[in-house]
């Protein structure tokens, strides 16, 4: 069973999941899609499906509980004891969207409606995941390649229940109540009119979204996508709203490959709790491309390095 535990110093809560050392590594192997526990004809590998999307008798996405669990369904709250040490069960749920169910073909090339239907499953588990007792928040996010923390190469992505909010997300949500209490305004709004204004950073846009390079990023070519409109929490968002999305989410990436190539990356939605009532967080996807490495100082302090600015980022990508 994996544990909680908490930071005696920091109070940020960490998972022990011993179980996941078992868990298949397809890359620096021989790429065998018979091995492959998201390809069709290996559904017998994966556990019970939760849901799927078909077309012609054909699943073209399925959701599935992750057979290798970082938290796990159990009876009872989450105790935060008062002990020096807390410890306690990881208690929640971890799924895995088998995004397609073609062995090689990435989530960015997948065309927008497809993509448009992983969104739509994103928030669909998001809604059901945050209705159940002693969950407090559903984090999606996507690992893609190996430097990006994949260890299969079929595309997927993974919706973690947990009964805490993360503290990742406490921190934006308190620095967005701070600025709305002295300011009476949303800052990610404000965020926007002003890259929208400067277009220093901005690097693409539509009816419903921009995508702008991090004013101060964690890693080089970190990016985010913020919808125009101010919405709260993920599970807001129209149909015509994650249209845009995928279509913000692809044309990036298109931006993005002319300049890298093909590269690893992880990409983390990030919302305000199911229920929240304030109005001052505004939800978003972070696109954190792995092409550069933290090390001891990134890990001694917090404070990161990157080796590119995101106004040369900006000069590169949109460069015609």
């Amino acid at each position: 069973m994996s544990q909680f535990r908490r930071d005696v110093v920091t109070g940020e809560w960490m998972i022990i999941a011993q179980e996941r050392v078992g868990r298949p590594y397809q890359f620096g192997e021989q790429d065998d899609k018979s091995l492959c526990p998201f390809c069709p004809g290996n559904e017998h590998m994966t556990p019970n499906e939760i849901m799927r999307i078909e077309n012609d008798g054909e699943w073209e996405l399925r959701v599935v509980p992750n057979k290798y669990p970082a938290v796990c369904a159990q009876d009872g709250l989450m105790d935060e004891n008062t002990l020096f040490y807390s410890t306690c069960e990881a208690t929640g749920i971890h799924e895995v969207v088998i995004e397609t169910r073609f062995h090689s073909e990435a989530l960015h090339h997948l065309n927008t409606d497809k993509i448009f239907d992983v969104l739509s499953v994103y928030k669909k588990r998001f809604i059901e995941l945050s209705q159940l007792n002693d969950i407090k928040y559903v984090q999606i996010f996507k690992n893609h390649g190996k430097n990006g923390g994949a260890s299969l190469r079929h595309s997927h992505s993974q919706i973690v229940a947990l009964p805490f909010v993360p503290q990742r997300i406490e921190q934006e949500m308190e620095g967005a109540l701070k600025y709305y209490q002295n300011e009476g305004r949303c800052i990610f709004c404000d965020v926007i009119k002003k890259e929208l204004d400067c277009r220093e950073r901005m690097i693409c846009r539509n009816d419903h979204f921009v995508a702008v390079a991090s004013f101060a990023p964690r890693f080089s070519y970190e990016m985010w996508m913020i919808p125009l409109e101010h919405q709260e929490m993920f599970c807001f968002a129209s149909d015509q709203v994650l249209m845009s999305l995928a279509d913000i989410f692809k044309n990036t990436m298109q931006m993005m490959i002319k300049t890298l190539g093909e590269f690893p990356y992880n990409l983390v939605l990030h919302t305000a709790p199911y229920k929240f009532t304030g109005k001052h967080y505004h939800w978003h996807i972070e696109l954190v491309p792995r092409v550069s490495h933290h090390a001891g100082f990134e890990i001694a302090t917090g404070t990161c390095i990157t080796t590119i600015s995101p106004e040369e980022v900006t000069q590169l990508l949109t460069k015609k």
